[in-house]
């Protein structure tokens, strides 16, 4: 070091860089120490559980929406403890589990709903034989069309049934 490097109080001078570096990270280090209490959060987290809950997801989505209960409680006890980053990550956890439990048990509601709904519309769904919406009877009981004799008019006849009656 040389002379002009060190300031009259014995500290090294510091560039215009040095000093952005030194005021930057002296800034981060007073934000760190005030993480505000994710209150806000912990609210948003109990209300996606209870929204889920109304949903029925402990019938539905029963891993999701423990995973998100239990996500909440260890956010609780991070608060209590002081560890608010801990806190708010785990509270934001909660409320993505909880909203995957209330989507999971909409779908499978509504999946229920529209198999109702197909067996209100055709009852006989699943029996063997019975009709399908859109397509044609099922003819197992007539024979295939065959050629009438050879008149030169027609050359198919009308279907007949198994009993040779038309």
């Amino acid at each position: 070091m040389n002379r002009n490097s060190i300031s009259t109080l014995g500290w090294p001078k510091l560039n215009w860089r040095g000093a952005a570096i030194l005021s930057a990270s002296l800034g981060l280090a007073a934000c760190a120490g005030s993480v505000p209490p994710p209150t806000a959060q912990l609210g948003a987290s109990a209300q996606a559980i209870q929204q889920a809950e109304r949903a029925g997801a402990l019938q539905h989505a029963p891993a999701e929406f423990q995973s998100a209960r239990e996500k909440l409680a260890a956010a609780d006890a991070a608060m209590r403890e002081d560890e608010r980053t801990s806190a708010r990550r785990l509270a934001e956890q909660a409320q993505a589990d909880a909203e995957l439990a209330t989507v999971r048990s909409q779908r499978a509601t509504a999946q229920q709903a529209a198999s109702a709904v197909r067996t209100l519309a055709n009852p006989n769904a699943g029996i063997p034989g019975a009709s399908v919406p859109g397509r044609a009877p099922a003819t197992s009981a007539a024979a295939p069309l065959a050629p009438l004799a050879m008149s030169g008019t027609s050359t198919w006849s009308a279907p007949r049934t198994l009993e040779g009656t038309p």
